[in-house]
């Protein structure tokens, strides 16, 4: 198997939604010009979803429902040796 080590240059820090992106493209690297904070400055709410990580949420109701069909699913696709990263 061959392993390529990606870069990525962009104009700010990863979202989360970007970072999750990177992440899961395993790119190793990633250089950015602006902050989050920047980010914050004009506008973006990035922050909302970092206090939301750390399990300081207010802004969204989760509730689990399904779960026993839901694990079945799941273990039919791992079954099917499907790529899990």
């Amino acid at each position: 198997m061959i392993y390529l080590i990606a870069f990525l240059y962009t104009s700010c820090e990863p979202c989360p939604m970007c970072l999750s992106a990177i992440i899961w493209a395993n790119i190793k690297k990633v250089y950015f010009g602006c902050s989050r904070e920047d980010a914050a400055d004009i506008g973006f709410r990035d922050n909302d979803i970092y206090e939301f990580i750390k399990g300081n949420n207010n802004m969204i109701s989760l509730e689990q429902m399904d779960r026993d069909e839901c694990v079945e699913t799941m273990k039919e696709y791992q079954k099917q040796e499907g790529i899990i990263y």
